[in-house]
């Protein structure tokens, strides 16, 4: 019995011994985060990876490089609070979006769909159906050949003051323009599309400590697009911004009437807005999942028009 115990310690330190060895000559091959991954022990390095793969996966090879990119800024009605229908009708395999993870994958509602997001600045936690597909799909309709990219930046409740020129990623310019850099090798920035204006309504009152623009809108949205040009050296890159529609609440919205007509008087190249006050509403100021769908279709609209009058199509 005492020599039985005798090599079972034995053994045991020959095991022990064996192991340190093995771990001590991986140790110089391998750093320990290298050796970590090697082995897959790292879990969250090995998602990465998966992840990244898939990414690379999720944009057809023939699409590479050669994507249609749009960029989505603006405030919640942007971003979208529609209802999005239980199907999968509105997932269409030429249309892709570049999610708030900063991931690509087929585009589907809600676009501005906050999962894993990588810039909180811009974090909708209420997105819901939007105008997007439905202009991409539209765009599709008039050139099937194309494949259309989204990227979405929009924030609910942002000012006009909020988008203006700051390149820290904290900031909804800085954020924004580095997701489009991020999303460029993609294809090329082919569009801006902006629906804002109606927190800029607002009696300032209601947030002392906020600057709001009734009646600076349209020299600051100038503005916002020249630096937005010149930051993407697309100084004839189409814009298409959407003109605030209705609301049931005007004793909040005391200055709706001034960023409108403040909206309508704004003149920029290469630029058009949209109307939306015909449209129905779901709620007091955003709009039911059948205006987006119309709204988005105008967006196109408008987007090829300043194609065609610069005879680009």
């Amino acid at each position: 019995m005492k020599k039985i115990k005798k090599n079972y310690y034995l053994i045991l330190f020959c095991v022990f011994t064996i192991g340190l060895s093995l771990g001590l000559f991986l140790e110089k091959i391998f750093p320990t985060q290298k050796l970590r991954n090697f082995i897959g022990f790292n879990n969250q390095n090995s998602s990465h990876f998966q992840t990244k793969k898939t990414n690379e996966d999720a944009v057809p090879r023939e699409y590479q490089g050669r994507l249609k990119l749009f960029v989505l800024a603006g405030q919640s009605n942007m971003s979208g609070t529609g209802d999005v229908p239980e199907s999968e009708e509105n997932i269409n395999s030429k249309v892709y979006v570049f999610g708030n993870d900063y991931r690509w994958k087929l585009a589907k509602e809600p676009i501005d769909d906050p999962t894993n997001q990588v810039d909180t600045v811009s974090e909708d936690q209420s997105a819901g159906f939007s105008p997007s597909i439905s202009f991409a799909t539209a765009l599709l309709e008039h050139n099937p050949a194309h494949a259309i990219g989204l990227i979405p930046c929009a924030k609910g409740g942002s000012l006009i003051h909020e988008w203006r020129r700051d390149l820290s990623e904290n900031m909804l310019y800085g954020s924004c323009l580095k997701r489009v850099r991020a999303a460029s090798v993609m294809g090329n920035i082919s569009g801006f599309l902006y629906f804002q204006g109606e927190i800029d309504s607002v009696d300032p009152r209601e947030d002392p400590k906020r600057i709001f623009s009734p009646h600076q809108w349209a020299d600051k949205f100038v503005i916002f697009i020249k630096n937005w040009r010149n930051d993407l050296s697309l100084p004839e890159l189409p814009v298409v911004f959407a003109q605030v529609g209705t609301n049931t609440e005007p004793n909040r919205f005391k200055n709706w009437l001034i960023v409108k007509q403040q909206q309508a008087k704004v003149r920029l190249p290469f630029s058009a807005m949209i109307t939306t006050d015909d449209l129905k509403l779901q709620d007091y100021v955003h709009f039911t999942t059948e205006s987006y769908q119309t709204i988005g279709r105008r967006f196109a609209k408008s987007y090829l028009k300043i194609l065609a009058d610069e005879k680009q199509i």
